[in-house]
């Protein structure tokens, strides 16, 4: 039923509603867990609304199309482009959302072939990085560098979602990133390196090198400093402040903050 209702008036009045509830419920349930849902949604809100009309936004990692059709849905001049490594929810992005450019590979730092990760019961969580559940399957997938995938393409906003190889995506797309220096949304969630080798302080590195500067949602739309690699790891400990972060390019993070400022309808 979800599925179905993705990019629906009545799918996004659900989920209005969703993140109402979510926000009413924090008391009662566990007040700690207050700016990890707060944020959620500012992500949303933010990463669905930050490309400028007639941009170019690239989904990976794109699940079951919520994200890229909530930005369809605010602006339909806007191109998508989408990444699913899963064959399954790529034949379906492909057959219903016939606006979107759809890849139904894997992105990384090689090309060739990988073992992707696949969980019957939780299919959010798949991933090319291996967990712990027992039901996982591993599949053959085709993997490609971004830079490769979009070719003359210019993007405006990158969403990157899978589950623990944000990495080899971000280093797979370095030259893209380099030349047009995208407002990236990116999920980190765990402390440690991963089966992958990849390590939160390796992305703060990296954007670091790269001249980008990390953000919460919350302090995207306010004249913040970037964060700092501690607060940034500081942030995947319990409490956790944020699933999701924006990394923005310094030549970039007045035009974004000022963009964010009216999403919010904050004014100074």
């Amino acid at each position: 039923m979800k599925k179905k209702l993705v990019g629906t008036v009545l799918g996004q009045r659900l989920l209005d509603a969703s993140h109402f509830l979510s926000l009413k419920r924090i008391p009662a349930k566990n007040p700690e867990t207050a700016s990890m849902v707060a944020n959620a949604i500012l992500a949303d809100l933010l990463v669905t609304r930050l490309c400028p009309t007639g941009g170019t936004f690239v989904d990976v990692g794109a699940h079951i199309g919520s994200i890229f059709s909530s930005v369809h849905r605010f602006d339909t001049s806007i191109r998508i482009i989408a990444v699913e490594a899963d064959p399954q929810k790529a034949k379906y992005l492909s057959d219903r959302f016939k606006y979107c450019t759809l890849h139904g590979f894997a992105v990384g730092e090689q090309t060739g072939t990988i073992e992707f990760y696949r969980d019957p019961d939780a299919t959010g969580y798949n991933s090319l990085v291996k967990g712990h559940s027992e039901r996982q399957v591993a599949i053959s997938v085709e993997i490609k560098q971004l830079d490769d995938v979009l070719g003359s393409e210019a993007p405006d906003v990158i969403k990157i979602d899978i589950e623990g190889a944000e990495l080899g995506a971000l280093r797979g797309g370095a030259k893209i990133i380099a030349t047009y220096k995208p407002t990236i949304m990116f999920e980190s969630t765990e402390l440690g390196t991963n089966a992958m080798g990849y390590a939160p302080e390796m992305v703060w590195e990296w954007f670091q090198d790269m001249g980008y500067g990390i953000y919460v949602p919350d302090r995207l739309a306010h004249d913040a400093d970037a964060i700092a690699c501690e607060t940034f790891l500081d942030g995947h400990a319990y409490p956790m402040r944020t699933l999701n972060y924006f990394a923005v390019h310094k030549d970039r993070r007045l035009a974004v903050r000022d963009r964010a400022r009216k999403i919010l309808n904050i004014s100074v």
